[in-house]
């Protein structure tokens, strides 16, 4: 059996319970034929494969295959959240025959899974250490897509290990042509961060060309408790000098 669910992001999420039947898979086409039209779009795909999906038959697995063949092509993304070993190499075979962009997540990532195949863009993102900047200083580089992920696996550990070290820290968050967006988590992530050290960072520079982040920076500086300054690209080594300081 086969469960299918839609949500407001234009994602389809398929639970798999048991073998799947050739029934499923037609119900699956149909189901993603009618969100196609009525987004103007077609969904991207979760797969929650707590286990091993598996068919009931061969008219299962052909019809699964016809699936794939019917609709690869117009959606954007599947990301398949399982930790069965079997999964780790799913994405790179399936690069060689599918046009859809695919990612694996550990199955208790699911809501990041979530998140990545609602996000525009096909870019995971993540956040580069800059190196060649004093200790009390995070200096990142952000590209991609940020999920709440990239939070909880590197950037709240990271600031959580160096406040150990210094008491009070520094931040520069470079957001070049390389960064697409923040997931709704992430964003979220991103207040709980800021609220939870208000009082732990003494300055902070964003260094981006990108309007609409630097007059969101400008509009919040303010109310921020550090000193706050926007640098655009071609003043990176500006910035690097005045957050060091």
């Amino acid at each position: 059996m086969l469960d299918i669910e839609f949500t407001p992001s234009n994602v389809a999420v398929l639970k798999p319970r048991g073998a799947l039947s050739a029934a499923d898979f037609t119900r699956l086409s149909e189901a993603i034929d009618q969100q196609t039209a009525t987004a103007g779009a077609a969904p991207s795909l979760v797969i929650d494969a707590g286990q091993l999906p598996h068919w009931d038959s061969l008219d299962a697995l052909g019809k699964h295959l016809r699936f794939v063949q019917d609709h690869h092509r117009l959606v954007r993304k599947v990301a398949v959240a399982g930790d069965n070993l079997a999964l780790k190499t799913l994405p790179h075979v399936a690069d060689l025959f599918i046009d859809a962009k695919i990612r694996r997540f550990p199955h208790a990532k699911l809501g990041d899974a979530i998140e990545w195949a609602g996000a525009e863009g096909d870019h995971p993102g993540g956040f580069d250490l800059i190196a060649g900047l004093p200790d009390d200083v995070i200096g990142l580089d952000v590209h991609g897509i940020i999920t709440s992920q990239d939070y909880r696996d590197m950037l709240v550990p990271l600031v959580e290990e160096r406040l150990k070290a210094h008491g009070k820290l520094k931040a520069l968050a470079v957001l070049g042509p390389g960064f697409i967006s923040y997931s709704e988590g992430a964003a979220l992530d991103d207040l709980r961060l800021g609220f939870s050290h208000w009082n732990d960072f003494t300055r902070a520079a964003i260094v981006t060309d990108i309007t609409w982040l630097r007059t969101a920076t400008r509009l919040f500086a303010p109310l921020m408790k550090c000193e706050v300054k926007v640098f655009d690209m071609a003043g990176l080594d500006e910035a690097k000098a005045w957050i060091s300081a």
